[in-house]
């Protein structure tokens, strides 16, 4: 799940509901195994920037440098690690992006685009937290029902996060309940109102 072509959560969520085409049971087995610990992790999951992380996104030899770049200023926006600023960068431009990679270079030269462009990189991000949250509470709700195709495999799956699943979740929402809303200061310029209520909405959405 580390790697640097990691399936996004929202990918995940849409495969455990049956709406892709990945429907087998081994294969939903085969998805739980490699995301298990993103799903035992949580929010965790994501990790806060390091000079460590930095240093391998600019050594990543297939990413341009453009969208090094830009993976490092959501980093800093977002204050996520830098190779997940760039993973999460990747997953957006190719599930929600409109446009080729021609139009994100001439989005890349314009700073008012870039900024645009970094703010709907923030509510995916946003929106891949939730979706994790999504994927526990699909697995707790129908691991123990007879009736779902995949009780088997949710079942397993449960089984390998049910000792620390609990702890691990009431920290998270302990520490979210306690979070500081971000200023300008701590996550750049960017973080405008707008930005903040997204992070307001998040944090709310993910207590519920």
């Amino acid at each position: 799940d580390s790697g640097r072509y990691a399936r996004s959560s929202r990918e995940l969520w849409t495969i455990l509901l049956g709406r892709s085409a990945l429907r087998e049971p081994g294969q939903i087995a085969e998805e739980l195994n490699k995301h298990c610990q993103r799903l035992l992790k949580g929010l965790s999951y994501y990790k806060p920037p390091s000079a460590s992380s930095a240093e391998k996104v600019k050594a990543i030899k297939n990413v341009a440098a453009p969208l090094k770049e830009l993976g490092l200023r959501v980093s800093k926006f977002l204050a996520l690690d830098e190779e997940q600023s760039v993973q999460l960068l990747q997953c957006f431009l190719q599930e929600d992006y409109r446009g080729t990679r021609d139009t994100v270079k001439t989005v890349l030269q314009d700073e008012r685009q870039s900024q645009a462009l970094i703010l709907k990189i923030a509510d995916y991000y946003y929106e891949e937290r939730i979706c994790i949250l999504r994927c526990v509470l699909h697995l707790l709700t129908y691991f123990q029902d007879e009736r779902h195709p995949y009780m088997a495999q949710y079942s397993q799956c449960v089984e390998k996060l049910d000792k620390e699943l609990v702890s691990n979740y009431r920290k998270q929402f302990e520490e979210l309940y306690k979070a500081e809303a971000p200023t300008w200061e701590t996550h750049g310029n960017l973080m405008v109102c707008r930005s903040l209520d997204i992070f307001v909405q998040c944090t709310l959405s993910s207590q519920v």
